[in-house]
């Protein structure tokens, strides 16, 4: 959802990137038009070499991807390297959503895959809606606070992933000590030993 919410400021960045690069509205087109493309571009590569990573730490790698391009595009000096840039993170874009249905698909129970793919799904379409009304809302105060505020959401987002997945490793590697139960009696005994106590005593009288 944070990444849904960040890449959804980049049209809304295109736009108001024209002027500190030095080209016509009309070429902020250019700019989505390679976002897109690289979204396309990504795709088929994942058809063509699909990843066998884990997709939990697939993911959250990616997901620092997509932060870089942001900042890449904050900093884009020129219009050519913003280009590159847009495209950047289209490819980034495309590879991350592979790994997030990789991720719904092995981590989701199979009595509910079929719910959490639309719930996530639904709630992506929202984070993007409200990334692109938070963009439209800040462009006013500075150009490229949209992207900066996308680029701190996502590495925190990424950063409390890993935070996440190391403190889980310790714990797997270092489990605490067995509770201590009540002690058991040794009950075992010898099959074939008989002691003195337990020899039937012959002198007793009856």
């Amino acid at each position: 959802m944070t990444v849904a919410f960040s890449v959804a400021a980049l049209p809304i960045a295109a736009v108001s990137s024209t002027d500190t690069l030095n080209v016509s509205a009309a070429a902020a087109g250019i700019l989505t038009a390679a976002y897109g493309l690289g979204n396309l571009a990504g795709s088929v590569g994942i058809m063509i070499c699909p990843s066998h990573a884990e997709a939990d730490q697939l993911t959250t790698r990616l997901a620092a991807t997509v932060a870089v391009t942001l900042l890449l595009i904050t900093i884009a000096p020129s219009f050519p390297l913003a280009i590159a840039a847009y495209a950047a993170a289209g490819i980034a874009n495309a590879y991350f959503f592979a790994a997030t249905l990789a991720s719904r698909n092995e981590y989701a129970p199979a009595n509910t895959r079929g719910q959490i793919f639309v719930w996530v799904g639904a709630l992506k379409i929202a984070a993007g809606s409200a990334g692109t009304a938070a963009a439209g809302a800040l462009i006013g105060i500075s150009l490229t606070l949209p992207l900066l505020l996308a680029t701190t959401l996502t590495l925190i987002a990424t950063l409390a992933s890993r935070t996440e997945r190391f403190h889980n490793r310790r714990r797997n590697h270092h489990p605490g000590p067995p509770a201590a139960g009540p002690a058991q009696p040794n009950t075992t005994r010898s099959p074939t030993r008989t002691t003195h106590a337990e020899k039937p005593d012959h002198h007793t009288p009856t």
